[in-house]
């Protein structure tokens, strides 16, 4: 399929599945199978590291930060790097895990009201231009890959799958931000906070890490709310 023919694919609205509770039922059964099984997880949680790096970089550009560097690791950990000013720290430092549940909610809203195509075009879009940030054989291939793999889907796949895929990469990336965050949260509770976000937020605005933790499982648990409340609503539920 040609470009101009993707784009004019993306721009046209896509309708929900004959049946909504099958596109549910599979999106959340799909979502738990990558994220609860360890083995699983240690692959698929590469793609919720990359959105919350992306949080991080995202952060830092809207508040004016430059020089913007990205590091993903196998082992879910990142590195974004920046420079700017030094007040933008807690802001930038902060979105990392919120991000992944903020996508996955846009991204179930955008599948259920027929925005799939786009929605997956635009996150297609955004991990083409991340590469001029990232750094690192497993980021320069873990992004494109994802990419690829979302541009594959508008190319090929059926309208129907189309918003399915949309509405399952958001509760995916809802699933798994809950599972990351879930991590760290264990992580402070054994003591083991150094370099962790909430431990450098807790560095640089003297407020506790857990203050920090509890402001991120808000968004979090919002956001895992309001996808949950949109997808009760498109099952007629």
């Amino acid at each position: 399929m040609e470009p101009l023919d993707i784009l004019d694919r993306a721009l046209t609205p896509t309708g929900l599945p004959d049946s909504p509770q099958l596109l549910v039922g599979t999106a959340l059964a799909l979502a738990l199978l990558l994220v609860v099984p360890g083995a699983v997880w240690r692959l698929t949680g590469i793609v919720v590291t990359i959105v919350h790096e992306l949080g991080h970089g995202c952060a830092g550009l809207l508040t004016g930060r430059r020089a913007v560097a990205i590091r993903l690791s196998p082992d879910h950990s990142g590195l974004t790097t920046s420079h700017g000013r030094a007040a933008s720290v807690p802001w930038t430092t902060f979105w990392g895990y919120p991000a992944p549940a903020l996508l996955g909610a846009a991204l179930v809203m955008s599948g259920l009201a027929g925005r799939g195509a786009t929605a997956l075009l635009v996150c297609a879009a955004v991990l083409a231009v991340s590469l001029v940030f990232m750094r690192g054989i497993l980021a320069w291939l873990a992004v494109p890959l994802t990419a690829a793999v979302l541009l594959g889907l508008l190319g090929f796949a059926p309208d129907p799958w189309l918003t399915s895929a949309a509405v399952g990469l958001g509760v995916f990336l809802v699933c798994g931000a809950v599972r990351a965050l879930a991590n760290l949260t264990r992580l402070h509770a054994r003591g083991r906070t150094h370099g962790s976000d909430a431990a450098i937020l807790a560095r640089e605005t003297r407020v506790p890490g857990a203050v920090w933790l509890t402001l991120m499982w808000l968004v979090v648990l919002a956001c895992a709310a309001g996808s949950g409340w949109m997808l009760r609503v498109a099952v007629g539920v």
